[in-house]
């Protein structure tokens, strides 16, 4: 069966799945279509929010402990780290996920970057899992009827 463009746009519902590398543009079409009244689902901001949020808090602590200055007042509950994910923000996944390389040049050793990869490639599945739930809940909760799933590559 082929799909025209006509026969698209017809449809009362629409979902649809943006895939490919990062940087080609999956999120800048989202944002379009988003401004044109269809539900955003980013699986790398559900996968920071959800899936990889204590992972990520982990990583940034253990770097945080690392200065004595911040490392008393996180031992004493002085300060809180949290992360500031968005749509729009995802740069706490992109440094957790780090680069593989030496250590004293800020890449990862390869069993870390590794374990990393695992716990990413776990929490992308576990995201897409979600789609469909979320797809529901666009259209029963948010009145939406389109849903466009931002996906990774």
């Amino acid at each position: 069966m082929r799909l025209s463009r006509d026969a698209f746009r017809r449809w009362e519902h629409k979902s649809i799945t943006l895939l490919g590398m990062s940087g080609v543009g999956k999120t800048q079409i989202s944002n379009m279509l988003r401004r044109n009244d269809w539900f955003h689902y980013s699986g790398d901001y559900r996968i920071g929010t959800r899936y990889l949020d204590e992972p990520i808090l982990d990583n940034i602590k253990r770097q945080a402990m690392q200065v004595p200055f911040l490392r008393d007042l996180l031992r004493s509950d002085s300060i809180h780290i949290m992360n500031n994910i968005t749509v729009d923000n995802l740069q706490p996944v992109s440094s957790f996920l780090g680069k593989l390389g030496n250590p004293e040049l800020g890449g990862l050793p390869l069993a870390e970057f590794k374990r990393r990869q695992r716990l990413h490639r776990e929490a992308e599945i576990r995201a897409m899992r979600d789609v469909p739930e979320f797809i529901r809940k666009a259209r029963e909760i948010y009145g939406y009827r389109h849903f466009v799933n931002d996906a990774g590559g």
